[in-house]
Protein backbone atom coordinates (compact mmCIF):
# COMPACT_ATOMS: atom_id res chain seq x y z
CA UNK A 1 0.00 0.00 0.00
CA UNK A 2 1.34 3.43 -0.85
CA UNK A 3 1.26 6.46 1.43
CA UNK A 4 -1.60 8.08 -0.52
CA UNK A 5 -3.79 5.03 0.05
CA UNK A 6 -2.81 5.00 3.72
CA UNK A 7 -3.75 8.67 4.02
CA UNK A 8 -7.15 7.93 2.50
CA UNK A 9 -7.80 5.68 5.49
CA UNK A 10 -7.19 8.62 7.85
CA UNK A 11 -10.53 10.05 6.73
CA UNK A 12 -12.15 6.64 7.08
CA UNK A 13 -10.75 6.39 10.61
CA UNK A 14 -12.24 9.76 11.46
CA UNK A 15 -15.60 8.70 10.06
CA UNK A 16 -15.55 5.43 11.97
CA UNK A 17 -14.22 6.80 15.26
CA UNK A 18 -17.65 6.52 16.89
CA UNK A 19 -17.55 2.72 16.65
CA UNK A 20 -15.41 0.58 18.94
CA UNK A 21 -13.19 -0.71 16.14
CA UNK A 22 -13.02 2.68 14.44
CA UNK A 23 -12.20 4.32 17.75
CA UNK A 24 -9.31 1.93 18.26
CA UNK A 25 -8.01 2.76 14.77
CA UNK A 26 -8.35 6.50 15.49
CA UNK A 27 -6.51 6.20 18.83
CA UNK A 28 -3.77 4.21 17.11
CA UNK A 29 -3.50 6.94 14.48
CA UNK A 30 -3.26 9.59 17.22
CA UNK A 31 -0.39 7.62 18.77
CA UNK A 32 1.33 7.65 15.40
CA UNK A 33 0.65 11.39 15.09
CA UNK A 34 2.59 11.97 18.31
CA UNK A 35 5.71 11.25 16.29
CA UNK A 36 4.84 14.08 13.90
CA UNK A 37 4.35 16.63 16.66
CA UNK A 38 7.17 15.33 18.83
CA UNK A 39 4.88 15.70 21.84
CA UNK A 40 3.69 13.12 24.31
CA UNK A 41 0.15 14.15 23.45
CA UNK A 42 -0.74 15.41 19.98
CA UNK A 43 -3.07 18.35 19.60
CA UNK A 44 -6.53 16.88 19.94
CA UNK A 45 -8.15 16.27 16.57
CA UNK A 46 -11.90 15.96 16.61
CA UNK A 47 -12.67 13.20 14.10
CA UNK A 48 -15.97 14.95 13.31
CA UNK A 49 -14.15 18.16 12.28
CA UNK A 50 -13.46 17.77 8.54
CA UNK A 51 -11.05 20.71 8.44
CA UNK A 52 -9.02 19.33 11.37
CA UNK A 53 -8.87 15.89 9.74
CA UNK A 54 -7.68 17.45 6.45
CA UNK A 55 -4.99 19.36 8.36
CA UNK A 56 -3.92 16.16 10.12
CA UNK A 57 -3.68 14.38 6.76
CA UNK A 58 -1.55 17.21 5.40
CA UNK A 59 0.82 17.02 8.39
CA UNK A 60 1.08 13.25 8.08
CA UNK A 61 1.68 13.50 4.32
CA UNK A 62 4.44 16.08 4.76
CA UNK A 63 6.11 14.09 7.51
CA UNK A 64 5.92 10.86 5.49
CA UNK A 65 7.57 12.66 2.55
CA UNK A 66 10.52 13.64 4.79
CA UNK A 67 10.80 10.48 6.90
CA UNK A 68 10.82 7.07 5.20
CA UNK A 69 10.55 5.23 8.52
CA UNK A 70 7.43 7.21 9.40
CA UNK A 71 5.99 6.51 5.93
CA UNK A 72 6.54 2.79 6.59
CA UNK A 73 4.80 3.11 9.97
CA UNK A 74 1.87 4.93 8.35
CA UNK A 75 1.54 2.16 5.75
CA UNK A 76 1.67 -0.48 8.50
CA UNK A 77 -1.04 1.40 10.44
CA UNK A 78 -3.21 1.46 7.30
CA UNK A 79 -2.62 -2.23 6.59
CA UNK A 80 -3.48 -3.13 10.18
CA UNK A 81 -6.73 -1.14 10.24
CA UNK A 82 -7.83 -1.31 6.59
CA UNK A 83 -10.32 -4.15 7.08
CA UNK A 84 -12.14 -2.34 9.89
CA UNK A 85 -12.13 1.00 8.10
CA UNK A 86 -13.33 -0.23 4.72
CA UNK A 87 -16.05 -2.60 5.80
CA UNK A 88 -19.35 -1.61 4.26
CA UNK A 89 -21.87 -0.38 6.78
CA UNK A 90 -24.74 -1.74 4.70
CA UNK A 91 -26.74 -4.78 5.67
CA UNK A 92 -28.38 -7.27 3.36
CA UNK A 93 -30.91 -9.73 4.71
CA UNK A 94 -32.81 -12.44 2.86
CA UNK A 95 -35.85 -13.87 4.55
CA UNK A 96 -37.31 -17.08 3.21
CA UNK A 97 -40.31 -18.25 5.17
CA UNK A 98 -43.74 -19.78 5.09
CA UNK A 99 -44.51 -22.27 2.33
CA UNK A 100 -41.68 -21.03 0.08
CA UNK A 101 -40.05 -23.70 -2.06
CA UNK A 102 -36.64 -22.30 -2.91
CA UNK A 103 -34.24 -23.84 -5.39
CA UNK A 104 -31.61 -21.11 -5.24
CA UNK A 105 -31.08 -18.07 -3.03
CA UNK A 106 -28.50 -15.34 -3.37
CA UNK A 107 -27.48 -13.01 -0.59
CA UNK A 108 -25.69 -9.96 -1.91
CA UNK A 109 -25.36 -6.24 -1.53
CA UNK A 110 -25.77 -4.46 -4.86
CA UNK A 111 -26.26 -6.48 -8.02
CA UNK A 112 -26.06 -4.77 -11.40
CA UNK A 113 -27.32 -6.94 -14.21
CA UNK A 114 -28.72 -10.44 -14.35
CA UNK A 115 -27.98 -13.44 -12.21
CA UNK A 116 -27.83 -16.83 -13.88
CA UNK A 117 -27.69 -20.22 -12.20
CA UNK A 118 -26.36 -21.96 -15.30
CA UNK A 119 -29.55 -23.43 -16.72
Amino acid sequence: MDVAAALALVTAAAGGAATAAGGAAWESLMALARRVTGRAEPEPVDPADDAAVRELRARLRAHAARDAAFADDLRRWADEHRAVLTVSQSRTENVISGQAQVTNAVQADTINGNISFGR
